[in-house]
Parts: structure tokens; sequence; C-alpha cells
């Protein structure tokens, strides 16, 4: 990594914590503030840290979050200090300001303000760092943004084609959660936006479907359902990588967490897997169990590499609220691109 001079900003937060209605070991308490130059990748960015007191840190993107140069940040269960300074100035080469926003019952945000364009599905990434050692109790809320706008991806989608399978549909309501969320609804709700982003940057999208039906038709059985998706990429001679988005579903409902699945046709399809796991766990924020080999008919059927993506657990009751949360569907459409745009990149 070749040495930045662009200067560190540290700005410490100071909190107080015991106020009226505080839950104990519910109430997140912001410790810090870091924000400096970095080189990810080799790319030029600023890199905001917010270390915070007991992880599992509740983060989302307003989906208001590109208006105007801006990204704004909601957080929940957070305790911020009244004498708090709510502005904070950057050196203006990225990132111009960060403005701290307080809210009723224990909530925040923050609104970032870039000098450029953030609505490129690269122009920025956000995840948690749990902390280690005497810090175990820590965690750190990562928002890198780019220098160049998040370019440098969108050019690397331009003219492929990708075939996106939103999993069930129609008839197949797939997993149900515990308040009624359906499978079929958010892996659609996903794969559109993820659709949109990839079209926005030039490449070409066959979805295997685009409202709530069933792929091959009214009432069909499992199989024929399946074969249908084989065959709308089959259809496809141009079609180069195949994404099947679902979420997962467990009788426990504690079961948590987000996997992807590939049949090993060739060397690409867990390389595509793999790069799919890294940036959902990066940007989703939930526990990660990891890249899987699975028997699955739309991986191992159809003749270009694929991967299936377990966005996380509809049957959780907490995973069922972000799965339905347009904003965290965004976060998680932007992954799933970050993860294709990376494919045809490397």
């Amino acid at each position: 990594m070749r040495p930045l001079l662009a200067a560190a900003v540290f700005v410490c937060l100071l909190l107080l914590l015991g106020g009226a209605g505080e839950a104990a070991g519910t109430i997140h308490r912001i410790t810090g503030i870091d924000s400096h130059a970095v080189e990810v990748d080799g790319r030029a960015a600023q890199r905001i840290e917010i270390t915070v007191k007991k992880a599992g840190l509740h983060y989302a993107l307003s989906e208001r979050y590109h208006a105007d140069n801006q990204l704004l940040v909601e957080l929940e269960d957070v305790a911020l200090d009244e004498h708090l300074p709510h502005e904070i100035a950057l050196d203006g080469a990225v990132l111009q300001r960060l403005v701290v926003i307080p809210r009723e019952n224990h909530r925040a945000a923050l609104r970032i303000y870039a000098g450029h364009d953030l609505r490129s599905a690269d122009a920025y990434r956000m995840y948690t760092v749990p902390g280690t050692g005497r810090e175990k109790n820590t965690e750190r809320l990562v928002i890198e943004i780019f220098a160049d706008g998040g370019d440098a991806l969108s050019k690397a989608v331009m003219g492929h084609t990708v075939v996106i399978d939103p999993g069930h549909g129609g008839s197949d309501t797939g997993a149900i959660g515990p308040s009624g969320a359906c499978e079929k609804d958010v892996a659609l709700a996903v794969s559109l936006r993820t659709r949109d982003l990839l079209t926005k940057a030039g490449a070409h999208v066959v979805m295997t479907r685009t409202d709530d039906v069933d792929v091959a038709y009214a009432g069909s059985s499992a199989s024929r359902e399946l074969q249908a998706r084989v065959d709308a990429a089959a259809a496809h001679e141009e079609a180069e990588l195949f994404l099947s988005v679902h979420c997962n579903s467990f009788s426990n409902p504690d079961a948590h967490g987000m996997e992807t699945y590939y049949y090993p046709k060739t060397d690409a399809d867990e390389r595509f897997a793999t790069l799919l796991n890294e940036e959902l766990a990066a940007a989703g924020g939930l526990y990660n169990r990891g890249v899987k080999y699975a028997h699955f008919y739309v991986l191992k059927h159809s003749d270009i590499p694929a991967s299936l993506a377990e966005l996380g657990f509809i049957s959780n009751p907490e995973e069922e609220q972000l799965l339905t949360d347009p904003a965290y569907q965004e976060i998680l459409a932007q992954a799933l691109f970050r993860a294709i745009a990376r494919y045809f990149e490397e």
C-alpha cells in the first residue's frame, strides 16, 4: 500500500450512559469517530470508522442515501451525549463533512457529504469489524468512500451478460417468515435492484422472472420450474454468469446468517460463490456461514458458472425485518453487483 499524504481527523465522542429508558445490554455507546485517507485494492478512499461498545450495531442506508452527493446512515439503539459536536469538518479531498443527527428513542443518523456523485454501487463500501482481545466487546462500523466515484467496477461489467434468477414465485411462496414475509418477494426485490445496478453500468441482464409468477407456467411442478430457470439461461448463448437469489429458513428461529453455494462444474463456479460471499458478508453485517458445495439443480445443470446466494434467514424475526427493509435490500443488491463486477474484473 503506497503512503497517502492526507491528514487524519480524529474526534472522540464521549457519551453518557444510564439515561432514562436505557436497557442494559441493548444500547451501543459510540466512543469515537476516526476519519483518514486510505488505499483499498489500489483505489484512493476516505475511511470513516465509528467505534461502539457492544457488538451488533443495527445500521442501514436511508432510501435517500445518494441525494445531493450524500450518504445517510441510520443507527438504532445508540446513546449520544448532548454536548457532542454535531458537525465534523473533513479535508475535502473526498469528503467534505460529517454530520451527527440525534433522533428520538435511542436512534441517530450520520449524514456524510462527499465531493462527487455516490450513486454508483461501488462508490462506497460499508461493513462492520468485530473487536478482538481486550476490545472484544467493541465493534467498528467502517464506511469507505472512493475517490473515483465507483467507475472502476462499473466498467468491469460493461458489455457482459448475467442471468439473475429470483427464487420461487407465483404459486411457490418459498419460505415464510414469522411476520408473514415471503421468500419469493424478498428474492425478487433484491434481484430487481441488482438488475438495475448492472443495467446502469452497461451490462445485459436476463431475468428468469420480473414479477410474482411461476417461471414455467401457473402451478407447474418444482422440477419443471427448476428446468425452466435453467432453460431461460440456456436460451441466451451470450450469457456468462448465473446468480440465483434466495432466503434461508429453519425450524429454529434462532438460526441466522448468510451463505453462498456452488456446484464445481469449473473453478469459476467456486470463485463466483466466494466473491458473492465476501461482498455479502462485508456489506450485510450478518453472520457468515461460509461458501458451500451443493447439488442444487440450477447450479448443477446450468451451462455457465453459477452460484446461489442465501441472503439471510427469513425464519429469524430480526433477519426477516432486515430482509424486507428496502434500504437493506439496496445494500444487498450493491453487494451482489460488486461481486459480479469483481468476477469480470479479476
